[in-house]
């Protein structure tokens, strides 16, 4: 028999219903507004011919796409934003890692390094830009003078660090490193400090080594956290244009910093062409989510599997 209420429970039971969804009507409102209605706006102008001076769209085109995947400069920013996820990503984790593992076992310090680390996240991507602009200007720079101190000198037709083909993608990620590795590592920290030490007591009564309690225990516990830093370190990936804008100005030399984020700039408020530059924006937003979900499977077998 299914269970019957009185009048006064159902009042009740509705009143909470109605006094949740208000709670949650506001982040609901800034989802629609901020989220999903750019996404479908985006979605629109890519496949139309949108006109920004009148604002208006005509037709209905793949063209754009089209476009994208067969322009050169599409693919070389693409290969750009590969390569600096190649550097960044794996670089951020480790030092961040290093970091949180320093921090959980309580050095001398703990509060002061905590403030070192995390102090560069609060820099203004513009104003640290400029202070790593100026570190790899060449001569002149804090690392050629650091250099120049050890022995180390560059001939007269060294262009810099951020004029070299081949470093100048890794030295902007470096700069991307150094002011994010602290928040990471504040993430990782809080997941570190949530493992049971009972399940560390455990492995090695059980003849556990460091690496396979660093297997079976550290990294099981902490999966979710590292699925969320790895999602995040995606994103930072796609919203990296500052930093190149602000040091290279660019996208140079000879388009070796030339991202998706800053091709998309390019076509749409250098080249006006709007359509385009949401065709090669949906582009990247489709390549992104299944990265997300590739890596989150092949992370999740790796955690099984261990």
């Amino acid at each position: 028999m299914p269970e019957q209420y009185t009048e006064p429970e159902l009042l009740r039971a509705r009143t909470r219903d109605r006094g949740a969804f208000l709670f949650l009507a506001p982040a609901l409102i800034f989802l629609l507004v901020f989220l999903l209605y750019p996404v479908l706006w985006i979605a629109m102008v890519s496949t139309t011919r949108y006109d920004p001076v009148t604002a208006t769209a005509r037709g209905l085109t793949l063209a754009h796409y089209r476009d994208v995947l067969a322009s050169p400069a599409a693919w070389r920013s693409i290969l750009n934003t590969a390569y600096f996820s190649v550097v960044y990503i794996p670089l951020t984790l480790f030092t961040a890692g290093v970091i949180a593992w320093l921090l959980v076992r309580q050095v001398r310090a703990g509060s002061l390094l905590r403030a070192v680390f995390c102090s560069p996240c609060v820099i203004p991507t513009v104003a640290a830009a400029l202070i790593w602009r100026a570190a790899y200007a060449p001569f002149t720079g804090s690392i050629d003078r650091l250099l120049q101190t050890f022995g180390f000198e560059h001939g007269s037709g060294w262009p810099g660090w951020l004029g070299e083909p081949y470093l100048a993608m890794p030295c902007i990620a470096l700069m991307c490193v150094w002011r994010d590795t602290g928040f990471f590592a504040i993430i990782l920290l809080s997941a570190l400090t949530r493992v049971p030490g009972e399940s560390y007591e455990l492995a090695r009564i059980d003849g556990a080594t460091k690496r396979q309690q660093f297997t079976n225990v550290t990294l099981p516990m902490c999966s979710g956290t590292l699925e969320l830093c790895l999602i995040m370190l995606l994103i930072n990936v796609q919203s990296v244009f500052q930093e190149i804008y602000v040091m290279t100005e660019d996208g140079g030399p000879a388009n070796w910093t030339l991202n998706v984020s800053f091709l998309v700039y390019r076509k749409a408020y250098l080249d006006r062409d709007w359509s385009q530059a949401a065709a090669l924006s949906m582009v990247l937003f489709a390549v992104t989510a299944v990265v997300i979900l590739i890596q989150n499977r092949i992370l999740d077998r790796r955690l099984d599997w261990s």
